[in-house]
């Protein structure tokens, strides 16, 4: 009876353990979006990407679909962060001075309930020669997991930098 108790113990508690380890996290959720977000806005630009800046107009279609594709998932209201400058702003600099963008290193701290600090280091480049920046700031998500809000950005002088 006491071997069997125990069996028992082991097996609840292994059962226990699994399942634990196997349920998403609604934390690493919200990781996965703010790191994707930061990837995107943080990489490039790519050919597409050109060739959507390259068209005629403040929005051609071929930027909304990239918007669309890459941004749209990830926020909750994109025009909004379109026009706030918090989509594409620094992508677009880089592509009018001829800089190429790339994130070497993201970091996160979950500070509140669905808040986030970030700070990434950014890597442009220029004709062969790099520099590094960090550009910080503080995401707020709903609870969908949706960036509903980018507040506290301090890009490192990084939009200076790219203006050269």
């Amino acid at each position: 009876m006491k071997n069997l108790a125990i069996k028992l113990f082991m097996l609840t508690a292994l059962v226990t353990l699994v399942a634990g380890c196997s349920t998403p996290n609604e934390s690493d959720e919200y990781v996965e979006t703010i790191q994707t977000f930061l990837k995107n806005e943080f990489t490039g630009p790519d050919d597409e990407l050109k060739a959507a800046f390259k068209q005629d107009g403040a929005f051609p279609p071929e930027l909304k679909e990239y918007v669309d594709e890459n941004y749209k998932p990830l926020v909750m209201d994109w025009e909004d962060m379109f026009n706030k400058n918090h989509i594409l702003f620094y992508q677009r600099m880089a592509y009018e001075k001829g800089y190429q963008l790339k994130p070497t290193n993201i970091e996160m701290i979950k500070d509140q309930d669905l808040a986030y600090d970030y700070e990434v280091k950014v890597e442009y480049e220029k004709n062969g020669e790099s520099n590094t920046t960090t550009v910080s700031g503080r995401m707020n998500l709903n609870d969908d997991g949706e960036i509903v809000t980018i507040r506290n950005m301090d890009d490192g002088g990084l939009l200076e930098k790219l203006s050269q």
